[in-house]
């Protein structure tokens, strides 16, 4: 049985993971434990419960702003004029050897409900992603995601009203 668990540096073995990109796997490997030590960011792992040191998939959420000019017209819609608060998908990735298997959708799925439970205790409006490429740009469309009006691989999926 899968899980998605936050990154315990004693348990999972995040040399190991390898998602095919270089600079998802140094994150992983280097600056996630640091990142989440010193507040920055928090990384959660998917793991399977038979082998919970294996990581199969990560993410992670900081805390951001978008400028209100950033959004599509209609998400601008009675919202102050000034930079409104946000969460930043800053890293989501799975192992190679799992890709086209759903565990991005899933990993996917579990940051927009952590986003959406936070609403609760602190505004947040939209989650923010930064897609490497095109592909993955496109990855987060079909979740939802729209573009920003500045940057074709920066997009947004908003949170929906309180």
């Amino acid at each position: 049985m899968l899980r998605i668990e936050r990154l315990d540096l004693r348990i999972h073995d995040r040399e190991r993971f390898d998602c095919g990109e270089v600079s998802l796997n140094h994150y992983l490997r280097r600056l996630a434990g640091q990142h989440l030590r010193d507040g920055i960011a928090t990384t959660q792992v998917l793991v399977d419960e038979g082998a919970p040191s294996r990581i199969l998939g990560f993410y992670t959420l900081a805390a951001a702003q978008v400028a209100l000019d950033v959004l599509q017209p209609a998400d601008r819609r009675r919202l102050p004029r000034y930079p409104v608060p946000a969460a930043r998908l800053a890293r989501l990735a799975v192992v190679h050897a799992e890709h086209g298997h759903g565990l991005g959708a899933a990993l996917l799925q579990d940051a927009v409900k952590r986003c959406l439970a936070l609403r609760a205790d602190l505004g947040v409006l939209v989650l923010v992603v930064d897609a490497l490429s095109e592909g993955p740009a496109a990855f987060y469309r079909l979740y939802g995601f729209r573009n920003t009006s500045t940057d074709a691989l920066t997009l947004y999926l908003p949170l929906g009203k309180g």
